[in-house]
């Protein structure tokens, strides 16, 4: 009996230390490209067939990389290991109309096409009612101008923004009875940011100086610091063919970028906002799934991506405790996802998404910097089994929408407006596995 403890203790050693590897190799690769996403600084959806199916992630699961919404899903999954790749094809742009200190012209975030963010998680259960998992999610944006808007003010010919913030999540589930679950995680993960190309808002005159430190603003490589959050969750069956969910996850408290402390507010403050929600799954007959998730994204309470321009003309300058930051506002996410097992080998998935804007007209020359105003998805998804394997793939479509700036350029800089507009595609593929305790 001692021996096939021993076994079993070792097996699951070596996993978790093979598990802990390759998300600091996953780390390393992401934090030296940047990264993109489409709803805000996030992916609509955690793992690729959430992503085919519009992001649904509450109440409804297929993989283990839904963990990391709600943390409760880990007791009903099962045993399983997934890994994926999503690619994102954004086209972001801006436009000047009317600024005195050039003519109106349009200016294409071309430096960089694709961006890949990887996908995984694994789940194991312990017991009949407890199940532990890890997850994988990243977020993040990455504008790359070539020829950067900002050199009428003064900035060097390119400019660019790097943010990626990568986590996992550790969960820990139980199911008090056969139908209702709970679960907890903690996300520990890395952030890395830099920034070029911000010369213009490095002046260091009476005259010129917006920022508390001018030298700490852009050009200082990649600056890297540790993160923690953690979450809570429910899932629990309704009645026999309806399904709920509710997840909070925390903020992400995360070290300051000191390198970019004359850049973001409160001495480089840049954390990840506070996300919530709840869901419903109804499975009317065993080939279908209809299910529905609202999700919260509280940008607007983060100094980073919450504070507003307008904190200059209160005589709050960049870096200082509440200085500007992206102007962000909060969001809401409303998703719609199909799941029809139209065969025992084959499953197709179609979904939609509304969200509210969440950038603000009177921001769009900062949030040129981090494009993220796309309101409507339209997501395809489909899954082939074979035994215990499955290779699963999607595509998002999500169109494009122009949001015209009102106040946007202060008479300092020119006056004048700044249009911001956004649309891309993204498509992923997958496989994963499934295995008795």
């Amino acid at each position: 009996m001692n021996k096939v403890c021993k076994t079993t203790l070792s097996w699951r050693t070596r996993a978790l230390t093979a598990a802990f590897r390759l998300i600091a190799l996953v780390i390393v690769a992401t934090a030296t490209s940047s990264a993109q996403a489409s709803l805000g600084i996030f992916e609509h959806g955690p793992g690729i067939k959430s992503q085919g199916a519009g992001g649904v992630s509450f109440a409804f699961g297929e993989d283990a990389n839904p963990i990391s919404s709600n943390p409760a899903l880990t007791a009903v999954l099962g045993n399983r290991n997934d890994v994926g790749i999503s690619i994102f094809l954004p086209e972001p742009q801006m436009r000047y109309r009317g600024n005195s200190l050039g003519p109106d012209e349009r200016f294409d975030s071309d430096g960089q096409d694709v961006y890949p963010i990887p996908q995984g998680g694994l789940i194991r259960q312990l017991t009949p009612t407890v199940s532990m998992g890890l997850s994988l999610y990243t977020a993040g944006l990455g504008p790359d101008y070539t020829s950067s808007p900002f050199v009428r003010f003064g900035s060097a010919p390119r400019t660019t923004v790097t943010l990626v913030s990568t986590a996992t999540a550790w969960t820990l589930a139980w199911k008090p009875t056969p139908s209702q679950a709970v679960g907890v995680s903690i996300n520990p993960g890395y952030q890395m940011l830099r920034a070029t190309g911000l010369d213009f808002l490095s002046g260091n005159t009476p005259e010129t100086r917006v920022s508390v430190k001018p030298d700490r603003i852009t050009d200082r490589g990649f600056d890297g610091s540790l993160s923690m959050g953690a979450a809570i969750g429910w899932q629990g069956s309704v009645t026999s063919s309806l399904s709920a969910g509710l997840s909070y996850r925390t903020k992400t408290w995360t070290q300051r970028h000191r390198d970019y402390r004359g850049l973001l507010p409160d001495g480089g403050s840049l954390e990840l906002p506070a996300i919530w929600g709840g869901g419903l799954a109804w499975t009317p007959t065993p080939a279908l799934t209809l299910a529905f998730d609202y999700q919260r994204f509280e940008f607007a309470g983060e100094r980073g991506f919450g504070n507003r321009i307008g904190k200059l003309s209160d005589g709050n300058l960049l870096g200082s405790k509440n200085g500007p930051g992206f102007g962000l506002r909060d969001t809401s996410a409303y998703k719609f996802g199909a799941i029809w097992r139209a065969a025992t080998a084959l499953t197709l998935r179609a979904g939609y998404i509304h969200s509210t804007r969440t950038t603000r007209e009177t921001e769009t020359l900062f949030d040129s910097l981090s494009p993220c105003n796309t309101t409507e998805h339209y997501t395809a998804g489909a899954t082939w089994n074979f035994g215990r394997w499955d290779l699963s793939g999607f595509a998002a479509y999500f169109p494009g929408e122009t949001i015209r700036g009102r106040n946007s350029v202060a008479p300092s800089f020119g006056g004048g407006e700044v249009d911001t507009s956004y649309r891309g595609q993204s498509y992923g593929i997958s496989i994963g596995w499934g295995f008795g305790q």
